[in-house]
């Protein structure tokens, strides 16, 4: 069977924000409660308790807003999924995206703010009803620092859904949003563990060690990825070949009968002549066709060696913004290191 990077012609779906925030959300409610120098373990542990539960549903709710979207701002539908009612922009996925970063972030942040007070209220429930009146406020309050952290991740799960499902940008794009929630949480406990009053400094220094790590592995693959894609070839392998050109246009007329029937692309683009690799590097609708030809001049027919689809350049470019991305994060985190150290 042909391996293939892709088999599906729609934008990936988004990443789920549940884990992302609600691990935000333990980090930030434990600093909270360094930096109001709670002592007894009860309120300590209910402020990081309750906090991460409340980001997770947070995290929830953003995902079918935030992300899921193509680069055009059109939607990632399959076929016979959009809503009926004329109006896709009601369930779709990424609805917030498709209104504009503006509008996006206001929105965002004023979810972030409800799930603030929302989490404030909660942990004031304990104390009857001044407790949640003074917990509402409060939480108004803790919540802005979250709105950066969480802005970060929100920010690459916006970009999520702008090249096609499975492949090598979806991919990296995915990664970015794993990756640029260790960097926030290693950012926020090296500075949390540089608090005079933090409860368990060596703890979030070695955690913080941790996210940076994987932020770096995450970055070695975008840049193996880069390496990848680099040694394709920048022009169709056998141009002016007829077998080559000819089965291009076929996966090219294949990917055009996709947007309306929904799933003859995925035949055209999985299928094919030989066994040779698909790649899909996610962006762009070009192709480019390698074509193993036979040994002997009287015997055997011209094979598949590789079908590449999508821009070289524009992928390329894709990684490496990733790419640098994750490296500004590692800067940051090593300029932070030998601050909390001295």
């Amino acid at each position: 069977m042909p391996r293939s990077t892709s088999d599906s012609m729609s934008p990936d779906a988004p990443v789920p924000l549940v884990f992302p925030c609600g691990a935000i959300g333990l980090v930030g409610g434990w600093i909270t409660a360094d930096v109001l120098e709670m002592d007894e373990l009860v309120p300590r542990f209910l402020l990081a308790g309750v906090t991460p539960i409340v980001a997770a549903l947070l995290g929830h709710y953003l995902t079918s807003r935030i992300g899921g979207v193509w680069g055009d701002g059109s939607m990632a539908f399959g076929a016979g999924d959009a809503p009926a009612d004329g109006l896709p922009w009601v369930d779709a996925p990424g609805k917030w995206t498709r209104r504009g970063p503006f509008v996006a972030g206001v929105l965002a942040l004023w979810a972030i703010v409800v799930a603030g007070v929302v989490n404030g209220m909660t942990i004031g429930l304990v104390a009857g009803p001044a407790g949640m009146i003074v917990g509402a406020a409060f939480g108004a309050v803790f919540a802005l620092p979250f709105v950066p952290a969480l802005a970060v991740v929100l920010i690459a799960a916006n970009r999520v859904g702008r090249a096609r499902a499975g492949s090598i940008v979806a991919l990296s794009d995915r990664r970015a949003v794993w990756a640029a929630t260790a960097a926030v949480i290693a950012v926020a406990l090296q500075l949390g563990s540089g608090l005079p009053e933090a409860a368990a400094p060596d703890l979030g220094r070695l955690v913080a060690a941790m996210g940076f790590a994987v932020v770096a592995g995450l970055c070695a693959l975008d840049a193996l990825e880069i390496a990848r894609v680099l040694k394709l070839p920048r022009e169709r392998s056998g141009a002016g070949d007829e077998v080559a050109e000819r089965i291009a246009a076929e996966i090219e007329a294949g990917a055009a009968a996709a947007e309306d029937d929904g799933g003859a692309a995925s035949a055209a683009w999985a299928g094919g002549k030989g066994t040779g690799e698909r790649i899909d590097l996610g962006l762009g609708d070009e192709v480019h066709v390698e074509v193993v030809r036979p040994t002997h001049a009287y015997r055997g027919a011209q094979q598949i060696a590789r079908v590449v689809r999508g821009n070289r350049e524009r992928a390329v470019a894709a990684l490496r913004a990733g790419l640098m991305r994750g490296a500004g994060a590692l800067v940051v985190g090593a300029a932070l290191w030998g601050e909390v150290w001295k």
